[in-house]
């Protein structure tokens, strides 16, 4: 049961370290270096692999393990040396944020170990390990991500399997008492790893690592064998019949690291002016080892009032010339086109504002089939009213009559004086357009009611002055536009 909680404690704890991340919404960015699959945060890509290499002593904690803080460096009469041992490996690291992180380890190493008391035997083994951690930063974590720049520090739990082969001595004599054969058992390997950033490519650390086995025949002798008969049994054969009455082994290293960091155009910050001076958009990479995506993402800029104001003078546009806006003769045609500005009132005219006799225009163009020109003309009503006037309807026949020749368009646009609420003047200039359409449908036989396009203003564009009895009269309109 013992085995088991270990177990699934570990890798509970490996799952806790490496997942976070996953949990952690990505932006959409318009920077062409996004990359939508990745599981950190920010709008730009970064480096997130890197290869370690370490080497270093080991130390075993079991059953022949003479002290507990210091090996055996000699070899006499009595004692028999713990030190000298060495492992090597590779690691492979994937950063999925920059808090949070994997590696896959694999080791290879030696291990010794004697014990006086009791046992009076000392033991020599080699071991291979592989195994797969969660990793958290604890520097960005407990420090942010502008202290200690160049530094890395990790703490990791994971999960694996260590395959391993041993041989226990008598002290005394030398005789072989116990041997494990090939056996391979779980690991909770946990650890602390400490990097510095030297180059774009190369960090170089050191990683202290303790691993905790599921075993208790890592050095060949169990808890409680205090048996020295030579060759009495092989571990591997008696293993599940003998089980020790001690701690599970365990064993370490502290270890040299180079890591070599993976990926295309590795950037490395520079410090400017005592700030770290971030500039992705340069063409290259940062490694999220070491690089918190959000901090790439620059500020917006908060302009005084000052600079608001110089801005909007730059991009002011220049003034457009008055007689744009002006209508003097309300004939449709502002002033700055009006070939003719002074049109007597109710002329119908040209787009240039010339007036025009609509009759002689009308004969002229159904009987030579010309084509439609722009021509301006005003329908007006009485106050309040939406009925046409008997004077406009003759009018209101020869445009139906050229546009069913030729095929022009019309735009209709309804206006009010302003003596009335909004709300009210809309729906007025709307009945208006309606009368006029109606009419051309109607009465004057127009054959495609499509070419009428219509509109309806109330009394926001007046093209009179609404104080004097005349003005008033002017607005209440409809505007005719013969379109080609």
């Amino acid at each position: 049961m013992k085995k088991v909680s270990q177990l699934i404690g570990s890798f509970a704890l490996g799952a806790m370290m490496a997942l976070p991340s996953f949990a952690q919404p990505l932006v959409q960015p318009n920077s062409p270096d996004y990359n939508p699959k990745a599981t950190y945060d920010g709008p730009y890509k970064l480096n997130t692999w890197s290869i370690s290499a370490h080497f270093g002593p080991t130390l075993f904690f079991g059953d022949l393990r003479e002290y507990d803080f210091w090996p055996v460096t000699k070899t006499n009469s009595d004692s028999h040396k713990e030190s000298g041992t060495f492992q090597g490996g590779l690691t492979l690291n994937k950063q999925l944020s920059y808090l949070f992180g994997a590696r896959l380890d694999a080791s290879l190493g030696n291990l010794r170990g004697m014990k006086r008391r009791n046992y009076n035997r000392y033991f020599e083994g080699n071991y291979f390990d592989v195994s797969l951690s969660g990793t958290v930063n604890l520097k960005g974590l407990l420090m942010g991500p502008n202290k200690m720049k160049r530094w890395k520090i990790d703490a990791y739990a994971g999960i694996g399997q260590v395959f391993y082969d041993a041989t226990a001595y008598d002290l005394t004599g030398g005789v072989k008492l116990r041997e494990t054969g090939n056996m391979n058992d779980w690991i909770v390997p946990t650890g602390l790893n400490v990097n510095y950033e030297v180059t774009p490519r190369i960090d170089i650390g050191v990683d202290f690592r303790l691993t905790h086995t599921n075993s208790d025949y890592l050095d060949a002798t169990y808890g409680g064998d205090y048996d020295r008969t030579p060759n009495s049994f092989n571990i591997k054969d008696q293993k599940t019949s003998h089980k020790g009455n001690s701690e599970l082994d365990s064993y370490g290293y502290g270890a040299i690291q180079v890591t070599y960091k993976l990926g295309k155009k590795p950037l490395k910050v520079a410090k400017v002016d005592g700030k770290w001076d971030y500039k992705p958009d340069e063409g290259g990479y940062y490694h999220l080892r070491y690089t918190d995506p959000r901090v790439l993402v620059k500020p917006p800029k908060i302009l005084t009032l000052e600079e608001m104001d110089s801005v909007a003078k730059a991009n002011r546009p220049k003034d457009i010339d008055p007689r744009l806006l002006l209508d003097t003769d309300g004939d449709g045609v502002s002033d700055f086109f009006d070939k003719e500005p002074n049109s007597p009132a109710g002329s119908i005219v040209d787009g240039a504002g010339r007036v025009l006799d609509f009759d002689s225009y009308v004969k002229n163009a159904l009987a030579t089939g010309a084509a439609c020109s722009e021509i301006f003309a005003n329908v007006t009503f009485d106050t309040d009213k939406n009925v046409l006037k008997p004077e406009f309807q003759e009018l209101l026949k020869n445009v139906a009559a050229l546009m069913n020749k030729n095929g022009c368009r019309l735009q209709l646009a309804g206006h009010t004086d302003r003596r009335a609420s909004d709300r009210y003047n809309i729906a007025l200039s709307k009945r208006r357009v309606d009368a006029v359409k109606n009419f051309l449908v109607n009465e004057a036989g127009l054959q495609d009611p499509s070419k009428v396009i219509v509109d309806y203003f109330g009394s926001f564009k007046p093209i009179a002055d609404s104080a004097t009895r005349p003005g008033l009269q002017r607005n209440r309109r409809v505007e005719l536009k013969l379109l080609p």
